[in-house]
């Protein structure tokens, strides 16, 4: 029998949870903009928000989503309490975050030596870009953001949140208060990552010592690099390739707007984009509660619950939609003014064009872990790959040409490619017949999914 109807509730629970975590960090990102524009100037904060995306960029560029990999063959085990399994599935994905941490390293400081010269940015910001990018590793709370989620701990992720949150807000209210410079801004923007970094290791090891009675052995852990369970690579890197793409685009268009059109407008750009995304984040919340409920589905082999509950999600999240983009419509300029208190002509309209490509992102959030579950990553890692390649130069073009407005053009356009084509495949899968019930998941919805990524786009 189908189990999503707990399922279901299992999501509004764990979704509700999250969402009070963004709207506690909304609140403080309100205020920590409005300080940091008020005391830097919007040229200056640009430039701070451009130092940012250099190092988000190179840590998304390195990222192994260990989380997923640490989901998708640790749920069976967990669930049968083989703790040996288990400890040998974490380490693992301990192992792949270190590799991405010296990759991230790596990839800030090529980026800050290029852009700056691009940019031509003083000795000065160079220097604090540069100092920015070494904590490019501690940007990824990759196996610790997984533990969490496969114990169901998502009470402690809006703790975390809100605590991060917080520590910035009251950073940047310092600065405004005495009056301080960009090195103060960039090392409180620092600050705040390293923060949200410990706390999420301290919350994993809790977890793992109290809720699963494991024991870290760090030697193993850091010994054992040729340890892997069949299709455990293969899963990791189709699944690395196809998140990456998705969430370096926003930084990478951010960098083009800022070396095209300068920090300030930048900002304008990176500012109507995040308010955009402020709208939806509640309803994106979804994404990583919905993963692990299909895994579980997967695993019963309740492919009729699983297609449906994605279904029923997907229909909730268009009636969202439109009364998301009736706010826009109304109240995105006041926002901008309120957050910035500069008011500047156009913001409404870019702000609702935003919006459009973030309600289009949104629409997608349901359709990926499907898709996923369904052996369909060599798809997803394709689909991303040749949209996103032709996102860049598009955005080039109608930047170059329509200054902001064509910026938010080409970036919607790009979103409306990417939820048609998914939307299209999602349709396509669920019609299929329902599998074997006796059928090995191992054998119908890993290999699948490695062979596809092995044949689509060779890594």
């Amino acid at each position: 029998m189908s189990k999503h109807p707990s399922a279901a509730r299992r999501i509004v629970h764990n979704v509700s949870f999250l969402t009070l975590g963004r709207i506690a960090t909304a609140l403080c990102s309100f205020a920590y903009i409005a300080f940091a524009v008020r005391a830097l100037g919007l040229g200056q904060f640009g430039l701070l928000i451009l130092i940012h995306s250099l190092g988000i960029m190179a840590s998304t560029f390195s990222r192994m989503q260990s989380w997923q990999t640490l989901i998708r063959f640790g749920n069976d085990p967990f669930a049968r309490r083989d703790l040996e399994l288990l400890h040998q599935i974490i380490g693992f994905c301990i192992r792949l975050d270190l590799l991405s941490a010296l990759v991230a390293v790596a990839i800030g400081f090529i980026s800050v030596a290029i852009y700056s010269h691009l940019a031509h940015w003083s000795s000065w910001v160079t220097s604090l870009a540069y100092g920015y990018a070494l904590i490019c590793p501690f940007m990824y709370t990759g196996w610790s953001n997984g533990i969490l989620r496969l114990t169901d701990r998502f009470h402690l992720v809006p703790i975390n949140d809100t605590c991060t949150a917080i520590f910035r807000t009251a950073g940047t209210a310092l600065g405004l208060v005495f009056h301080l410079h960009l090195g103060f801004f960039v090392v409180v923007w620092a600050g705040a990552v390293l923060l949200d970094y410990g706390l999420f290791q301290f919350f994993a090891l809790t977890t793992l010592r109290r809720k699963m009675g494991l024991q870290l052995r760090w030697r193993e852990v850091l010994t054992q690099w040729r340890w892997q369970l069949p299709g455990m690579w293969a899963f990791t890197r189709s699944t690395s390739i196809n998140q990456t793409l998705g969430a370096v685009s926003g930084h990478i268009s951010t960098l083009v707007v800022g070396s095209l059109l300068g920090s300030a407008e930048a900002a304008v750009f990176r500012i109507c984009r995040q308010i955009a995304d402020g709208i939806v984040t509640p309803a994106q919340m979804l994404s990583p509660v919905l993963y692990p409920e299909l895994v579980k589905m997967r695993d019963r082999q309740d492919w009729t619950g699983l297609k449906r509950l994605t279904w029923k999600i997907f229909a909730l999240l268009c009636g969202i939609s439109v009364l998301l983009l009736v706010v826009a419509a109304f109240f995105g300029g006041h926002i901008f003014a309120l957050m910035l208190h500069i008011h500047l002509h156009g913001t409404t309209y870019y702000i609702s064009i935003m919006l459009v490509s973030a309600v289009l992102t949104l629409l997608v959030v349901p359709l990926e872990p499907l898709l996923t579950v369904m052996g369909q990553i060599g798809f997803l890692v394709a689909n991303r790959t040749w949209i996103t390649l032709a996102y860049f130069p598009v955005l080039y073009g109608l930047t170059s040409s329509w200054s902001l407005k064509g910026a938010c053009y080409a970036t919607v356009f790009s979103s409306f490619i990417m939820f048609v084509t998914r939307l299209w495949r999602a349709i396509v899968c669920s019609l299929r017949p329902p599998h074997r019930p006796g059928a090995d998941q191992r054998q119908e919805v890993l290999p699948s999914a490695a062979d596809e990524g092995e044949t689509s786009v060779k890594v």
